[in-house]
């Protein structure tokens, strides 16, 4: 008896002090839940994606997410796409909104303009298939009707990466689901920041994110990353086609002619140099396969090896997933013309991607008309503050070597002064923006209004166009930005998207008219015939929508009917109609 209860004491001495912290961890759950989506303060009908979410999955670095708020009903009228993948997703080194799935719902409003557009971009810096596989059922209760798959690049520098971490973690599957599921409890993550020592670093997330530098090719490091990459997706898409949710998988591109290999390799290094001698010599096909055997021999693996591409196409194959094949799309361009670094898409490229997932769903888009042409180019700050970016980024390992973080960081500072003391208002603008002296918004608000008062109506409407993602729900600004865009004649494809993104979440009649005259102009006259019928609808007495009723009839070859909406118009105006 007496042993008996010395093991069961024993047992209590265990299994009491693991209640206590499992009674903790779920009071404080309870008490401050954490999730993936958070409700948005002041819109109570909206969440956003939670800021701080993705810290869990870093020591000393939060990536920055996309402020797209989504509301918590989804209307019967609407198209929600949610976006996965890394940095490039992102829009790095731009702002979100120059990213292929803003502009993808750029171009899905123009096509379907009484349509509620939402597009939940989840792309973050340095994250990858472990971490999109941990974040795929909180996507999935969101009900998608798309879900975008662009990732691929950081399956060994990425989180939990095949190239960072102790050597067993690296390559056992099973440990790091373990880690990513201790990972959710407040009280792990808590001791976890009390037992590191952090310190802070002036280095770029690409610097410190690398754990073996050289990964050989086919060496175990590297077989890792193609497991981990496979197993993940694997769990990714067996869950959303258990949920009837359609997945858009992209094969990833990298820079492979203006990109010298990363790492130190000679063979590496030996070949991008044959392949550039070949470039000279007219042979583009032989030179190209070169620039991949480059690729493929680089050690330091930020751009995914060639068989990532393969899994992807095998994967998308085994569960009825959509195709978007990139790679060659991109090829046909030149690779380094629509990249900023080494793997980066320019705006041009954003756009490119952009169009070729747009054409992947066009069998999920029925009925409509083709997008009008579409004015993807950056404002004048976003275009400065990139190249900032760029500029930090390349000033850093691997890009640039043999500097201790300090002189990185100095050489940079070097940089943002000459910026901020250019006597370009965007330079200045951009560099004051780096060091935190100014707020995005209030920065884009008062360049919009430089660019207004020296006449400059194209800078204006790009800088307003970038506000209205910040500021979606305020009703100056998006009355501001109509009426600007309504002004603006010479640039009807920018004007259209600005007056479409300032009527996206509150298209009352004047904001709609507005965009129906835009459309117009553009011979856009599938989307004018519905905007002017739902203003109508709400106003019939419009005189703005009578007048361009009148002139949509016209264009139609109706003038009968055109001049029986011409007389309202008149009579409209002699009463005062507003």
């Amino acid at each position: 008896m007496q042993g008996v209860r010395g093991v069961l004491f024993r047992v209590m001495a265990v299994l009491l002090p693991l209640a206590a912290i499992v009674g903790i961890e779920l009071i404080w759950q309870m008490v401050a839940p954490e999730r993936l989506f958070v409700a948005m303060p002041g819109q109570p009908d909206y969440r956003i994606v939670n800021p701080n979410f993705a810290a869990r999955y870093f020591r000393g670095f939060k990536p920055h997410v996309a402020f797209n708020p989504v509301l918590k009903e989804k209307p019967p009228n609407s198209l929600r796409i949610v976006a996965l993948g890394g940095s490039s997703t992102a829009g790095y080194p731009y702002h979100f909104y120059h990213a292929f799935p803003e502009r993808l719902a750029a171009g899905l409003r123009a096509q379907y303009p009484l349509k509620t557009i939402e597009v939940v971009n989840l792309g973050m810096t340095a994250i990858n298939s472990n971490v999109i596989r941990d974040i795929t059922p909180a996507v999935a209760r969101l009900d998608p009707d798309a879900v975008l798959i662009y990732a691929g690049h950081n399956e060994y520098y990425g989180a939990l990466g095949a190239g960072t971490g102790p050597s067993g973690l690296r390559e056992r599957a099973a440990l790091k689901r373990a880690a990513l599921l201790l990972k959710r409890s407040r009280i792990y993550r808590a001791l976890e920041r009390l037992l590191t020592v952090e310190r802070q670093s002036d280095r770029t997330m690409m610097a410190r994110s690398v754990g073996d530098a050289d990964i050989a090719l086919q060496g175990p490091a590297y077989q890792a990353g193609l497991r981990q990459f496979e197993a993940n997706m694997t769990g990714i898409l067996r869950h959303l086609r258990a949920r009837d949710i359609p997945v858009y998988m992209g094969t990833v591109v990298s820079n492979l002619e203006g990109q010298p290999p990363l790492g130190e390799d000679s063979p590496a290094a030996s070949a991008f140099q044959a392949a550039l001698e070949l470039m000279a010599a007219g042979d583009s096909a032989a030179a190209l396969d070169t620039f991949v055997q480059a690729r493929e021999l680089d050690p330091v693996r930020f751009r995914a090896p060639a068989a990532i591409n393969l899994s992807i196409r095998e994967l998308a194959a085994r569960w009825d997933a959509f195709l978007v094949d990139l790679e060659p799309l991109f090829a046909e361009f030149g690779h380094d013309t629509l990249f900023t670094d080494h793997l980066h898409p320019t705006y041009v490229g954003h756009q490119v991607m952009a169009e070729a997932f747009r054409w992947a769903m066009r069998d999920q888009l029925p009925d409509a008309e083709p997008a009008p042409a579409m004015d993807a180019r950056p404002d004048l700050f976003e275009q400065a503050h990139a190249g900032l970016q760029i500029r930090r980024l390349k000033g850093g390992f691997p890009f640039t070597r043999d500097l201790t973080p300090e002189q990185e960081w100095d050489r940079f500072a070097d940089h943002l002064e000459q910026a901020l003391h250019s006597g370009s208002y965007p330079d200045s603008l951009a560099a004051a923006f780096v060091e935190m002296d100014v707020e995005l918004p209030r920065a884009l608000l008062l360049a919009s209004r430089r660019a207004q008062d020296e006449g400059d109506s194209l800078q204006a409407l790009r800088f307003v166009r970038a506000l209205l993602y910040w500021q979606p729900f305020n009703a100056s600004v998006k009355r501001s930005a109509a009426s600007l865009a309504g002004r603006a004649d010479r640039y009807a494809a920018l004007a259209g998207e600005v007056a479409q993104l300032a009527a996206a979440r509150s298209p009352d009649t004047d904001l709609l008219n507005t965009l129906a005259a835009i459309r117009l102009r553009q011979r856009q006259l599938n989307a004018a015939e519905q905007l002017l019928s739902e203003v109508e609808a709400q106003a019939p007495e419009s005189p703005f929508m009578l007048y361009n009723t009148a002139r949509l009839l016209v264009l139609q070859g109706d003038t009968l009917t055109a001049r029986d909406y011409f007389v309202r118009y008149q009579a409209a105006v002699a009463q005062g109609s507003p």
